[in-house]
């Protein structure tokens, strides 16, 4: 205890309001989380959808981000429309992080030196398909009953989605599932959006709490953080400070 009687160590309240406020330290833009947004790719942000969902399981963050949108109306439709005119909607987001990914892996292959293996796949591939084709129409053709048939077509289906893995390990080692439904893309799309809303919020000065603050970006800062790791994994690979 100090002289005065109060503690060494702690955090004085007197003086203090009851609710701490987050600090007013402004982002450059308000439309900078946007911004930042569109720079991910698909592989980027489908490792970070991989780990979101724990997010709304084990934070009661939903409640307060509504209940923070209805007191505030204005400033949340402000920082819709930013979110849709950087990204669009969620799904042409996702195309344009599609896109991106596709460029990136076929420029990677392209030095690396694996476009003519990633070439040789997609004939492997096609080739898979065209013998399927050949099989159900060989079954049509000597009119096979439907049980037999079901049961062939079936097992060539589970045969050739092994194959399918195997081609796709061994000459497109760069490729990742980067396939993200509607659904998934709607809360990456939200989560810009409630990181902008505090900004917005901030850039009018109106007050908002630690707590409401942290409810608020914790979505997109789960992205970002996810996506520069994802980054790091696939520029500094080889580093062998790192191995």
């Amino acid at each position: 205890m100090l002289e005065d009687g109060s503690p060494r160590y702690g955090i004085r309240t007197t003086g203090l309001t009851a609710v701490a406020e987050a600090p007013t330290r402004v982002p450059a833009t308000v439309e900078q989380t946007a911004e930042a947004a569109a720079t991910l790719d698909a592989a980027e942000l489908k490792m970070a959808l991989q780990y979101r969902h724990a997010l709304r399981r084990f934070t009661g963050d939903a409640d307060v981000v509504a209940a923070l949108r209805q007191a505030h109306p204005e400033e949340f439709s402000e920082a819709e429309k930013m979110a849709a005119n950087r990204l669009d909607s969620p799904a042409i987001w996702m195309r344009g992080a599609r896109k991106a990914y596709d460029e990136s892996t076929i420029e990677e292959a392209d030095k690396a030196g694996t476009m003519l293996a990633h070439i040789g796949g997609l004939f492997g591939s096609l080739g898979l398909s065209i013998a399927f084709l050949t099989i159900v129409v060989g079954l049509g053709f000597l009119d096979v009953p439907p049980v037999p048939s079901l049961v062939v077509i079936v097992g060539v289906l589970v045969v050739m989605n092994r194959l399918q893995r195997k081609l796709s390990r061994k000459f497109d080692p760069r490729g990742l599932p980067v396939r993200i439904f509607r659904d998934e893309a709607a809360v990456l799309w939200d989560d810009v959006v409630s990181a902008t809303f505090l900004a917005v919020l901030r850039s009018k000065d109106v007050p908002v709490d630690i707590a409401t603050s942290a409810a608020l970006t914790r979505g997109w800062n789960h992205t970002r953080y996810v996506a520069s790791m994802a980054q790091e994994l696939r520029t500094n690979h080889a580093d062998p400070a790192r191995t």
